[in-house]
């Protein structure tokens, strides 16, 4: 079994679009497993449609909430809270103002509650999101929802991507490709930290390069495999030069280059993998190439 994280170092790069597109390659010749570990804004399933069997709650933290009745108003807790999630309400029933969390605010570091001398500060599990399973043409499919503003997406990608590395040692799966979240943070490091080997889609634009490079990094520290496509690469050659010596310096293998194709834009319209909705077109054609080029260097 081996996984496959497709990644970007930037959003808008075409990372999802790419992945949809191999998708269906690699599904017509090996049991595949998916995941979305774009957890804060997760839109695989546009384009590959699925059915949900199973939904678990994600608890990744905890938020501060103040017990009234044992709280003397001293105003401790809203002085020591940096994040200035605790406030004063009026209560119309009493004389003293009465303490608050706003949710939103809170971040959990419980400083409040251990520097409350009443002990009137507990520190309760909160659910900040929600994981699915779902069943598609290609395989399972493991995604997930980040409430908005709350945290731990890391924690919520590895959650899930265990989950179907799970299901892929008991079901037999030989591919877990993982469309990954954009940039070089939390998610992106949890979703490197259980690969095998990585994808990077860049654009010849310069915050494109400069993007890939801070990926490249990341891929580094994990002494991770890494291969790069080059998306729309006929909309800047210089820029697209620019990436090809990257690589060779680097001693990157370079899977393929896609030209820029209006066909991208429809076959999302109409909620299809392109290597679907137009599978003789050129980009499909430059996708098909890539998955012959990465199938020669994958190691089981």
């Amino acid at each position: 079994m081996i996984q496959i994280s497709i990644l970007s170092g930037k959003g808008g790069s075409g990372k999802t679009s790419v992945s949809a597109a191999l998708i269906g390659l690699i599904a017509q010749e090996f049991l595949l497993t998916l995941v979305d570990a774009d957890v804060d804004a997760s839109n695989l399933d546009l384009l590959i449609p699925s059915a949900i069997q199973n939904e678990y709650d994600f608890f990744g933290g905890k938020a501060a909430e103040i017990d009234n009745d044992q709280c003397i108003h001293c105003g401790v807790c809203e002085h020591v809270c940096r994040f200035h999630a605790i406030k004063q309400n009026q209560s119309s029933s009493s004389l003293n103002p009465i303490l608050s969390v706003d949710p939103l605010l809170c971040e959990g570091c419980a400083v409040c509650a251990q520097q409350c001398p009443q002990a009137a500060i507990a520190m309760r599990v909160q659910k900040d999101g929600v994981w699915y399973i779902s069943h598609s043409e290609f395989g399972t499919f493991f995604h997930a929802h980040l409430f908005a503003g709350h945290e731990n997406s890391g924690k919520l990608v590895s959650t899930i991507i265990s989950a179907a590395h799970e299901h892929a040692s008991s079901n037999a799966s030989q591919i877990i490709l993982v469309d990954g979240p954009p940039g070089i943070g939390c998610p992106v490091i949890a979703a490197c930290n259980q690969s095998d080997l990585a994808i990077i889609v860049a654009e010849p634009t310069l915050s494109g390069i400069h993007d890939m490079q801070r990926m490249l990094d990341t891929t580094r520290h994990f002494n991770l495999p890494v291969f790069m496509v080059i998306n729309k690469f006929d909309l800047h050659d210089q820029n697209t030069e620019t990436i090809l010596e990257i690589c060779r310096q680097g001693d990157i293998p370079v899977l393929g280059k896609i030209p820029f194709d209006p066909q991208f834009n429809q076959a999302m319209i109409h909620a299809q993998p392109i290597t679907q909705f137009s599978p003789t077109s050129f980009s499909s054609k430059s996708i098909q190439q890539i998955w012959h080029n990465l199938k020669k260097r994958m190691v089981f």
